[in-house]
């Protein structure tokens, strides 16, 4: 069983698995190759689409395309705020284990 940290439930729901090796190393940096710094630039970078996506959504209706309603101009809308919070959150924790780990006496 894969160790439970504060960033855990954030990288599940960014698609990111920890799982626990062998010799108790986790596997989500070694075995597959998948590092934070992958997972923070895909959190930004689907922030951005999802921004990006939420403009576009406006933009539409405010033009009067029959085909765009408010409601999913909304939709896009919180999808791209919810992006941003998640992306904020990622790098908020990763600030706090590296100051947790610099004031770690050694």
């Amino acid at each position: 069983m894969a160790p439970i940290t504060p960033l855990s439930p954030l990288l599940r729901a960014a698609g990111v698995e920890a799982t626990q090796a062998a010799g108790g190393v986790d596997a989500a940096a070694g075995a597959e190759g998948v590092d934070f710094a992958s997972t923070l630039a895909d959190a930004i970078g689907n922030a951005g689409d999802a921004e990006r996506a939420a403009t576009e959504a406006a933009d539409r209706f405010a033009a009067g395309d029959p085909e765009m309603g408010i409601h999913e101009v909304m939709i896009a809308s919180e999808k791209a705020s919810i992006s941003l919070r998640f992306a904020t959150t990622v790098k908020n924790q990763a600030l706090a284990a590296y100051r947790e780990l610099m004031n770690t006496p050694i």
